[in-house]
Parts: structure tokens; sequence; C-alpha cells
């Protein structure tokens, strides 16, 4: 069974109870506690986001993680690299200054 995300402060969020993940292994989402090969990682990421693509909360789950900035596993259909990538991206936008 996953522990699916949790609002700031520990407190369950409405939404969690319609995750496709809630019954899942955990280890899918966030991996071994050892070195993981990276063909053996990219396939499990694979197999999480596939449950992710089939998720009814698929956008507040990512929402949640990016706004968190959850640093570790799938959340959303996203893996680590792709909200690190987005957030950088994100933030170069909001601190460019604005021409005029």
């Amino acid at each position: 069974m996953v522990v699916v995300a949790q609002a700031p402060g520990g407190a369950d969020v409405e939404w969690e109870t319609s995750a496709a993940c809630r019954d899942v292994d955990p280890g899918l989402f966030f991996g071994p506690n050892r070195y993981e090969p990276e063909r053996e990682r990219a396939h499990r990421e694979a197999a999480a986001k596939a449950i992710c693509a089939t998720c009814p909360v698929i956008t507040p789950c990512r929402n949640r993680a990016l706004a968190e900035r959850e640093m570790f596993g799938v959340w959303g259909g996203m893996g680590e690299l792709e909200r690190r990538s987005l957030l950088a991206r994100t933030a170069g936008r909001s601190t460019r200054p604005r021409a005029g």
C-alpha cells in the first residue's frame, strides 16, 4: 500500500482517496534504497508514470509535488528530474527583468 501525498503539516487532502497509486507498492514510485542502474530506473519510472496516466487526480498530485518541491519519486506523472527542470524554467521566467 502506498502512502499518498499529504498536505503541508501532514493533513490529508481530499484527492488522496481517489489516487490510482493508493494500493500500489511505493517502491515503484520511489525506487530502492540502494544504487539503481539507469535502465532499471527508467523501466520503474515508466511503469509508475503509466499508473499516473490513468489517475483521476494527476493534476492536484503534480501541483502538490511542485508546490512542496518534492525531491524524490514520481508524483503526478513527473519524475524528479522533470520536476526540477520545470521548476528551474519557471524560476528563470519569473526572475527575468521586464522589458519596458
